[in-house]
């Protein structure tokens, strides 16, 4: 396979060349000295093949000059009264307009800006979307996902080459390019196929295979991951003044920089569900939708209950209403899954009553050791990765027990719901709790935000709106224009907050999980010592006293 993957490169290079710029006398001499095939795999490629030994047989005085007329001639259009030309690149052939620099443009900028990969040429007609040069990406990604690369093979080269080879042939005086977009074509339809072959050989049910690095080892595998992902883990962020430093889910280098021992003090979801968003941009004339900055795909390694906060945040912002949250599901289908083993179960830790103590769907799972790191991969894109370790019999372990438990409440129909809500329970929060919201900044599970219109200039309309996290717990959170408040008290929001996580989710969407994942962010963070895993018992001790009650 490694082989097979090498063969492909070279000749995606070697075709990148061809169209780049001029044929120079060494290439020429290069292409001679080939050992051109008589049968190579499909018809397109046999005539290409056919029609390059014609032109290397011709009796042509001085072939370099003749083929920089006809590079000249085809793709530059000289000569030509109607600017007649193959131009060779993909806007041009996709657009509307037919002219240079449109969306296709801009799709593969993004894509090269994704691998940190950027254009540097001293040819001023090279573009991004120049055939040479998505040729070159190509055989860049020849060393990466087999999915990426069919994709952009679709996508981005056999939706125009086609094409332009045809032009090519219309417009060339001698069979040099003609050949070589005959060989082009070809080669892309028999690339397609071996990726297709490939592609379904590897679906379905696949072996996970198990290793042991170093941490040396693994940190060159993070370089490497790197190279295409933001590789993002719960590491230590300096706080202001230095005091206090904070876990929390940032970029990292190194196996080093990973907390292992503690869980992060915010959650993972500010990865792919910033703090604040902005949605668009306005003006006095015009509104245009913001892009995202970085355009890389993301590694996150969550331990379990984060994973499983993920897919309740899916539902919400997926699936909640019919239409998907678009600002919420660009960055969330840039996210690849690291299973992270726990060390333990942590002090606040309440997973295993809330069912999200395992989680499967994951790429790859690691253990971080001391010593060295096990690894677990089930997604086979990542095996090459590891595939220098040792083979071991690693089996990710997952947390069976923790200290705090919690009991969920039994809410059945309408009235039984009226009764929770009205229990004199909730009333103590009306003095315990200061409304800060602090518990919703690190739920992993908590998803309101507010919608502002910023303007940068208070003389302008020019400005921008954002989304930013909001919080149930606020005094204001309820608050209309009119000044109402549909909770007036800290202790009707406690109520929601606790109804929403141990009940209104799992109704709303009919499914057997809770929105709450027990991760014990919450208790650690309140200023005012509450513990939710406290206020989830106790209001399940006051429900059942109060149904005793009514029966």
């Amino acid at each position: 396979m490694t082989e097979m993957m090498k063969k492909r490169q070279n000749f995606y290079e070697f075709l990148s060349l061809v169209f780049e710029k001029e044929i120079t006398a060494s290439f020429l001499e290069q292409i001679r000295r080939m050992n051109i095939p008589d049968e190579a795999g499909n018809r397109q490629m046999n005539d290409g093949y056919a029609d390059l030994k014609r032109f290397l047989a011709a009796p042509i005085a001085d072939p370099v000059e003749e083929l920089a007329v006809d590079y000249a001639k085809v793709f530059l259009g000289a000569g030509e009264a109607d600017s007649k030309a193959a131009y060779p690149y993909e806007s041009v052939y996709t657009s509307p307009e037919g002219m240079v620099m449109q969306q296709a443009w801009t799709e593969v900028c993004a894509l090269y800006a994704a691998k940190g990969l950027t254009l540097e040429t001293t040819q001023a007609d090279l573009k991004e979307d120049h055939v040479a040069i998505e040729l070159k990406f190509m055989a860049f990604l020849c060393e990466h996902d087999v999915e990426e690369q069919k994709a952009f093979l679709e996508k981005h080269l056999l939706n125009w080459i086609p094409a332009f080879a045809k032009r090519v042939k219309d417009c060339s005086r001698q069979k040099f390019y003609p050949a070589a977009a005959e060989l082009l074509c070809g080669f892309l339809e028999m690339d397609l196929e071996f990726l297709k072959e490939w592609e379904q050989s590897h679906t379905g049910e696949h072996s996970t295979f198990s290793y042991v690095v170093s941490r040396e080892e693994m940190n060159q595998i993070l370089s490497a991951l790197k190279k295409r992902y933001k590789v993002c883990a719960p590491a230590f962020v300096k706080s202001r003044g230095g005091i206090g430093d904070k876990v929390r889910y940032r970029e990292i280098s190194s196996v080093e920089e990973i907390v292992t021992d503690r869980p992060s003090d915010f959650s993972a979801k500010e990865m792919y569900y910033p703090v604040m968003q902005t949605m668009i941009y306005f003006s006095d004339t015009e509104c245009r939708e913001s892009t995202l900055a970085d355009e890389r795909e993301m590694l996150l390694l969550l331990h379990p209950c984060d994973i499983n906060a993920m897919k309740r945040l899916d539902t919400i912002f997926l699936e909640n209403g019919g239409q998907a949250d678009s600002y919420y599901k660009r960055l969330r289908e840039k996210v690849r899954v690291v299973l992270l083993q726990c060390a333990g179960s942590y002090e606040n830790c309440f997973c295993v009553s809330m069912g999200t103590n395992i989680a499967g769907d994951y790429e790859f799972a690691v253990h971080i050791r001391e010593t060295g790191v096990d690894i677990q991969v089930k997604d086979p894109a990542f095996a090459h990765y590891f595939s220098g370790g040792a083979l071991s019999d690693y089996e990710p372990e997952f947390v069976s027990r923790n200290e705090k438990t919690v009991k969920l409440p039994e809410i059945h129909g309408v009235e039984e719901l009226k009764l929770a809500s009205e229990l004199p329970f909730w009333d103590q929060y009306d003095d315990e709790c200061i409304g800060c919201g602090g518990c919703n900044t690190v739920c992993p599970t908590c998803s309101c935000f507010d919608t502002r219109d910023i303007l940068y200039d208070e003389t302008s309309l020019d400005g921008e709106r954002r989304r930013v996290w909001s919080s149930c717990m606020l005094d204001t959170f309820t608050q209309t224009a009119g000044g109402g408040r549909a909770r007036k008290t800290a202790g009707a929001n406690m109520r929601f907050k606790t109804l929403h996580k141990t009940y209104d989710y799992r109704t709303r969407f009919n499914r057997e999980e809770n929105m709450c994942v027990g991760c014990g962010r919450c208790v650690k963070q309140c200023p005012k010592k509450i513990s939710f895993i406290e206020t989830i018992n106790g209001f399940t001790e006051a429900l059942a006293a109060a149904k005793e009650e009514v029966h």
